[in-house]
């Protein structure tokens, strides 16, 4: 095996979404990165780019312009903060030195300035993403609280030193939940996403598996602190400050 399949074999289930109104550059770097084995998802506005992160959650790294019609770079940086802790990287044509610091200060991992080489960009891309992994590989359980840690990847729970088994469809139910944090998802957006599409979840399923996974991640599966019902909306898992006010 070559060097370079070497290296589009590590990077293949790294998602990067690229957000740039500019045509030519979205698609030139939805065509190199695929090539270095990314997988891609491109959008030429902020409204596009937030639609495909609440389909396909949130991805390992985000290549997001600034001057876009509609919600420029900042904002869409702000939603997808308020999604999950996701890193970003700026590609703008802004060399202004306020709008450079403002973006690292608030948003960003890094900031690069239009016209750019590729091979820096890629750079980049790769620091990013190793330091990302190195820190996953430390600290794989996400802290949802004090009390409640997840660790998606191998699918189980810790509450306070107790470690429980999260079943898989359990374990996507809290992960979707999870990356759209303080965001009430509907029943309809829970089935199409935790349940395969060829064996379609049903709303009593739903109800019976978020049951099950309140009796075991919930204080008081009767009065929820984490899986939260908003009557005729769907379910919501608040941002962290939120769950102490809501729990009293």
């Amino acid at each position: 095996m070559s060097e370079q399949n070497g290296v589009a074999n590590n990077n293949e289930h790294k998602r990067i979404l690229v957000v740039d109104d500019a045509t030519e550059t979205r698609l030139m770097l939805n065509m190199r990165l695929q090539r270095e084995g990314y997988l891609i998802y491109a959008a030429s506005s902020g409204a596009e780019a937030l639609d495909i992160v609440q389909q396909q959650g949130l991805p390992h790294l985000v290549i997001l312009d600034i001057m876009m019609p509609g919600m420029d770079g900042f904002a869409v940086a702000t939603e997808l903060r308020r999604m999950g802790d996701v890193p970003i990287i700026f590609l703008s044509a802004l060399s202004d030195t306020e709008t450079k610091v403002e973006g690292l200060n608030r948003y960003a991992e890094d900031y690069i300035t239009k016209p750019f080489a590729f091979a820096e960009l890629l750079a980049r891309v790769r620091r990013i993403l190793l330091r990302v992994a190195s820190d996953q590989t430390v600290d794989p359980e996400l802290a949802i609280d004090e009390r409640l840690r997840v660790n998606f990847a191998q699918q189980y729970a810790v509450i306070d030193a107790d470690q429980i088994t999260l079943t898989p469809t359990e374990n996507r139910l809290m992960h979707i939940l999870y990356n759209n944090r303080g965001r009430v998802l509907s029943p309809g957006f829970l089935l199409a996403k935790a349940w395969d599409p060829v064996r379609k979840g049903t709303l009593e399923s739903l109800w019976v598996h978020v049951r099950r996974l309140r009796n075991k991640i919930e204080p008081d599966p009767d009065n929820p602190r984490y899986i939260v019902t908003v009557r005729g909306q769907g379910y919501c898992l608040p941002q962290r400050d939120q769950l102490g006010a809501l729990a009293e």
